[in-house]
């Protein structure tokens, strides 16, 4: 297929960018990484790394030009830096998002007016600069809560759903504080069913092989913030019509945002009145555990490397997208009171159990636990996986009964609070 001397540069050394290393080593790759951060796992895991911030272009073109490498490609999961892989792509001849879809997948105003111009349906929407524009267009449109976030944020930075009790002006400042450049959107809040989406596309072709369930319940004690919990493979849908017209939207969504060789990561929320209707899109894969666990445990497929492909130049293997088995797989995350943590209980009854498949924590006894305000702050994960939803949802419950955080000398659980 190609000489094995080949090297991806991967953009990124979290632990977000881990299994794409990884993925492309058991391809036969060589692997170079770019992380500002000198302790960045994914510098000590890639072939050839430095701890170089991969939004100074001088200085990556410069370190890649003095590598006795044969760089063919550039590609990243977690990191939404679309912008960045069409720059560094452009300046090598490298399969790569254009500088155009890098701008609207990073700016979610102009990817909300991509959509309205090509007949994409979204919620409502506008920019907003004061309390005085949020009042005014949420009584333009007669609905009972909407969301206010920043422009150019992702991991829930910043996004705060309003109702009638809530301090309109606190949430603009909050909103502008979290943002880059201090433009806000404003959004109808759609009540329904949302929907987790990642299409791979080359070539004129699109498939969907990331397809599952958000899930909310039970992060009412986060309000006004909106947080995810995790979510549900299969979706409940699939099989069934909804499940052709979600992938209907995103691909549709996709071509208006020009991603012609790559990833989509779609948000979809399913409107009980008007069908699925598209909340965002990033063009690039996600981070966390959807394409690196949740889709490969519950189907079989691993679509991270037919994105390697594609940044490769490759010819994309399509028939390795085709599910390969049908296992109900969860995630959810764990959310502690702030404070000290002092001490763990990772009771062994619960994480030797084969269904158990992965339980990280973020912190260390002896680190202070913020008050969590981003999925960035959250504790940790766990990862299950059964024959049936109730199956799965005894071991998720299992797992927030069992393991247990001494905050402050206090004993908590990481359910969020009710």
């Amino acid at each position: 297929m190609t000489d094995q001397a080949s090297t991806l540069l991967v953009l990124g050394g979290s632990t977000d960018q881990l299994f794409m290393i990884r993925t492309a080593k058991e391809m036969g790759l060589r692997t170079a990484c770019l992380d500002g951060n000198p302790a960045a796992p994914g510098l000590a895991a890639a072939h050839i790394s430095a701890p170089i911030d991969f939004s100074d272009l001088p200085a990556v073109f410069q370190w890649v030009n003095r590598q006795d490498e044969i760089f063919a490609g550039v590609s990243t999961m977690g990191s939404d830096v679309p912008h960045l892989l069409a720059a560094i792509g452009a300046h090598y001849g490298w399969s790569v998002p254009t500088a155009e879809t890098g701008r609207l997948a990073t700016d979610k105003l102009a990817m909300k007016e991509c959509f309205t111009a090509n007949g994409v349906p979204v919620p409502r929407f506008c920019a907003v600069e004061s309390a005085a524009d949020v009042r005014h267009s949420w009584l333009q449109w007669g609905c009972p809560r909407v969301i206010i976030k920043p422009i150019d944020r992702a991991g829930s930075r910043g996004v705060l759903l309003l109702d009638e009790s809530q301090d309109i002006e606190k949430a603009v400042a909050h909103a502008t504080s979290q943002g880059m450049s201090g433009r806000l959107i404003l959004e109808e809040f759609v009540s329904g069913p949302q929907i987790s989406t990642e299409t791979v596309i080359s070539q004129g072709q699109a498939r969907t092989p990331g397809f599952a369930d958000r899930v909310y319940e039970g992060m009412e004690s986060f309000h006004p913030q909106i947080m995810e919990n995790g979510g549900w493979l299969p979706a409940l849908c699939q099989g069934q019509e909804l499940e052709k017209q979600v992938v209907s939207l995103v691909e549709q969504a996709a071509a208006a945002l020009g991603v012609k060789e790559g990833a989509a990561k779609g948000d979809v929320v399913v409107c009980p009145e008007r069908g699925p209707m598209m909340i965002e899109m990033a063009a690039r894969l996600s981070g966390g555990d959807f394409s690196e666990g949740l889709v490969p445990l519950s189907t079989g497929v691993n679509y991270v490397r037919t994105i390697i492909e594609i940044a490769m130049g490759w010819q994309p293997d399509w028939p390795a997208l085709q599910p390969r088995k049908n296992r109900v797989v969860a995630n959810r995350y764990f959310f502690p009171c702030a404070g000290t943590l002092e001490e763990v209980d990772l009771p062994d009854d619960f994480v030797s159990q084969d269904e158990v498949i992965k339980v990280v924590l973020n912190y260390q006894p002896g680190d202070v636990i913020p008050e969590i305000r981003s999925h960035g702050d959250r504790a940790g994960v766990m990862v299950v996986v059964g024959n049936s939803r109730g199956q799965v949802q005894g071991l998720v419950d299992q797992g927030y009964e069992k393991i247990r955080f001494k905050i402050d000398g206090r004993w908590v659980t990481g359910k969020p609070r009710q």
